[in-house]
C-alpha cells in the first residue's frame, strides 16, 4: 500500500512539473519590451492584460473590454500585427448566418471573432463537425476565398 501512495505522489509530482514547464509561453508584464507595452497603452489605455509569448517571437496580449475578450499581437519592436475581439455569433451579418446555413447544415457555429490587421477587416468563424471548419468573411458579410 505504501508503495501504491509513493508511486501516486511521484506520478502527481511529474504531472505537475509537466504542466509549470508547459506554461513557459507566459511573460510577465514587466518583461514586456518598452516599445510594445507604449503601443498597448495607446491602443488600449487603462487596461492590464495577461501576457504570452507566441511561437512566432510575438507577444499576445489577453484582456476584457465590455466584457468580451479581445486578444492582440505586436512584433518586439512594438509594430502591432492583429487584433482578434470575441464576439456573440448571433451579432454575425445575416448573410454569414445564410451562407453557413446552405452550405454547411449540421455543422454548429462554435465560435465567431472581430480579426483586425494593419491589411484587414474580417469575421473569423469557427464551425464544429467531425473537423473544425475555420471561414472568413468581410465586414458585408461575404466569403472571402
Amino acid at each position: 500500500m505504501k508503495l501504491k501512495n509513493l508511486l501516486l505522489c511521484l506520478m502527481m509530482g511529474a504531472m505537475s512539473l509537466c504542466a509549470v514547464s508547459c506554461g513557459d509561453d507566459d511573460v510577465k508584464e514587466n518583461d514586456v519590451p518598452e516599445a510594445v507595452m507604449t503601443t498597448f497603452k495607446q491602443m488600449f489605455p487603462n487596461t492590464t492584460a495577461k501576457w504570452e509569448k507566441e511561437s512566432d517571437g510575438q507577444l499576445k496580449a489577453e484582456f476584457y473590454v465590455d466584457w468580451r475578450e479581445m486578444e492582440v499581437w505586436f512584433k518586439k519592436d512594438g509594430t502591432w500585427t492583429m487584433t482578434q475581439k470575441d464576439m456573440n455569433t448571433n451579432e454575425l451579418p445575416q448573410s454569414v448566418l445564410d451562407y453557413i446555413a446552405q452550405n454547411y447544415q449540421g455543422l454548429e457555429l462554435d465560435d465567431a471573432d472581430w480579426v483586425e490587421t494593419p491589411t484587414e477587416k474580417y469575421y473569423r468563424v469557427e464551425l464544429d463537425g467531425k473537423s473544425d471548419i475555420v471561414l472568413k468573411f468581410t465586414e458585408e458579410g461575404e466569403l472571402i476565398k
